[in-house]
């Protein structure tokens, strides 16, 4: 039977059990418009910017472990779309994005034009460094092949964004019989790469976690990716080994899991560092070890330590930043699924019990959250806001952070419980991720209470979005942390400067009642002034039905610690500092106690 181009992706999206579908409308793309906002089997939601479309669907692909989609039109849609898009290809997010584009008649083509069409540009060329796959469809015959090869490519190997670029008249083109369309047929899976000759690998690493005094198991988000994550704890609790994790997989586990330590980086938290810092044995396992979770001297990350590291980009296991021992080109699933059959009667070694308790020493020891923090008596303090939200939220809560305070603040502190969720847009980190990403997580979490916390200074980057909430009456809390602008900006700044510079009200950057924006649009809130008015306000807030927003006043100028910062030398450079000391700086004493092992560098052997 006969059907237009346009209906059958429509169709296909749905063959997809997207839930979803993320938009902006415009001219270039009016077939493709009306069939996928028609489509019976999905939503269509529109948002009110293209980047806000982009940030929402993946939401919508972290929330539901799915592909997200999003549809754009032409030119500004297109190149709007970008920044969620670069997003997802740097943190591994499949996203199948569509967009319009003008006639082929009236397209520069191969020619030299800067532009020919209405709002024409090539989004092709532009996206294909941040997509696995980008092509524009001019042949209507080939549109399943195309549609089938992005969602293959999207979701195997390293998963990541996809792009199908369609003009206005193969959007319009009849298909005769769709049965008769050329498929797509993939080569074997790279998700299931390296499992013939896995075994040797397995082994060695076995040995080597058995041999080691200082073992330590970080897990990353490509463990979650793989689909890995019952096999994942399946693993540590026969392991019985420390584990830390990258922030995009602090969600893996719950926090008072007595094997999890903490979350390592910049701003980690000293437990984490510490742990990841006295190793002699790191066992990687699908974390990309950014610059953010090791430091800005790798040279010295875990000087002592031999390095297992598991994952499925080959590239990853190259880069300058890390040296490896055994790198293990594999899925994670694959990897962690032939550990457990080859792990047989597995014994680490006798003085891990006594490493496990100095790990949890330092939990202890360095909590994230101080007394003083709590006893605020004007304003509230950002860490015991996240400690507090944490302990009333309950398991199966979905939590979507913008960046800054929200993000590493929440990230530092913020306990998990089983099946909870906590995710932002961590390796771009763009500014403005925290509502879309929430109004996406919404969708993908069966349209249930979702938590979002953003900054003041963030809020501002998507505030229209907050009509796209009331519109769809979605049950999202959203918490905007309210410090003045951008704190982290600002402490920068003044370190280095003395001087605001576009980042506090002294600097021309100011932001508004957010209250009183959100009851301009018809959402409800509250303002929350003093810590005691959190802690007694707080399951009222969360027992709202529908949309909430909640400004909570912080201290303009709060300290974000522990950090790793860099220090001046007499001539006043910038000098990095290692992983592990973290400011505000230990005594000598304390940080060498800490850092003090007995058994010798194995780096060489």
């Amino acid at each position: 039977m006969p059907v237009k181009l346009s209906d059958y992706v429509a169709d296909f999206i749905a063959g997809l059990g997207t839930k979803a579908v993320f938009s902006v409308t415009g001219g270039g793309a009016m077939h493709l418009n009306d069939s996928i906002g028609s489509h019976p089997d999905f939503e269509f939601v529109p948002t009110h910017h293209e980047q806000a479309a982009a940030m929402a669907a993946e939401g919508y692909a972290r929330a539901a472990n799915t592909i997200g989609v999003v549809h754009v039109t032409t030119g500004p849609g297109g190149t709007n779309a970008m920044t969620g898009i670069a997003g997802a290809w740097i943190d591994s997010i499949p996203i199948l994005a569509i967009s319009g584009q003008v006639p082929i008649h009236n397209s520069i083509g191969q020619s030299a034009l800067r532009q020919l069409g209405v709002q024409e540009v090539d989004i092709v060329k532009m996206v294909e460094p941040i997509t696995k796959y980008a092509v524009m469809v001019t042949e209507p015959q080939m549109i399943r092949h195309h549609l089938e090869k992005a969602v293959h490519l999207a979701t195997t190997g390293r998963p990541g964004p996809v792009w199908l670029d369609i003009p206005l008249e193969t959007q319009n083109a009849i298909i005769p019989d769709p049965d008769t369309l050329p498929t797509y047929i993939p080569e074997p899976p790279l998700r299931r790469r390296g499992a013939a000759n896995m075994h040797l690998q397995v082994d060695q690493a076995i040995e080597m976690l058995a041999t080691a005094e200082r073992p330590v198991v970080i897990a990353g988000n490509g463990i979650r990716l793989a689909g890995a994550s019952e096999a994942f704890r399946t693993l540590i609790d026969r392991l019985q080994v420390p584990v830390i994790s990258s922030w995009n997989a602090s969600d893996l586990m719950p926090s008072d899991h007595p094997l999890y330590i903490g979350r390592p980086g910049l701003f980690g938290d000293r437990a984490g560092n510490y742990t990841m810092q006295n190793a002699d044995l790191l066992f990687i396992l699908g974390s990309r070890m950014s610059i953010p979770m090791i430091g800005y001297t790798p040279e010295l990350l875990a000087p002592n330590a031999r390095v297992i590291y598991v994952d499925i980009d080959e590239a990853e296991l190259s880069k300058p930043t890390l040296r490896t021992h055994l790198p293990v080109a594999a899925d994670a699933k694959v990897f962690t699924e032939a550990m457990l059959a080859r792990l047989g009667n597995f014994e680490r070694n006798e003085k891990v019990g006594g490493w496990l308790k100095r790990c949890r020493d330092w939990v202890e020891k360095y909590p994230m959250v101080l007394d003083e923090y709590r006893e605020l008596e004007r304003q509230v303090n950002s860490f015991h806001f996240t400690e507090v939200l944490a302990d009333k939220l309950p398991e199966g809560s979905v939590v979507v952070t913008d960046m800054g305070t929200s993000f590493t603040c929440t990230m530092q502190t913020f306990k998990l419980k089983e099946n909870q969720r906590l995710f932002t847009s961590s390796g771009l980190a763009a500014m403005g991720f925290g509502l879309p990403g929430a109004i996406g997580a919404c969708y993908g979490h069966g349209k249930q209470r979702t938590i979002m916390l953003a900054g003041d200074g963030g809020m501002m980057f998507n505030l229209q979005e907050l009509q796209t909430v009331k519109q769809l009456n979605l049950p999202i809390t959203m918490f905007v942390l309210a410090n003045e602008g951008y704190l982290t900006m600002k402490h920068m700044q003044v370190a280095a400067f003395d001087r605001y510079v576009g980042s506090h009200p002294d600097s021309n950057v100011s932001c508004p009642d957010f209250v009183k924006v959100a009851d301009a649009i018809g959402i409800p809130g509250t303002h929350i002034r003093t810590a005691d008015e959190m802690v007694a306000r707080m399951d009222e807030i969360l027992a709202h039905d529908g949309p909430y927003l909640v400004e909570v006043e912080m201290p303009a100028m709060q300290l974000l610690i522990p950090r790793v910062q860099t220090k001046r030398d007499k001539d006043g450079n910038f000098l990095p500092t290692p992983i592990e000391d973290m400011f505000p700086y230990l005594p000598d004493e304390e940080q060498q106690a800490n850092m003090a092992n007995e058994t010798t560098d194995m780096v060489s052997k």
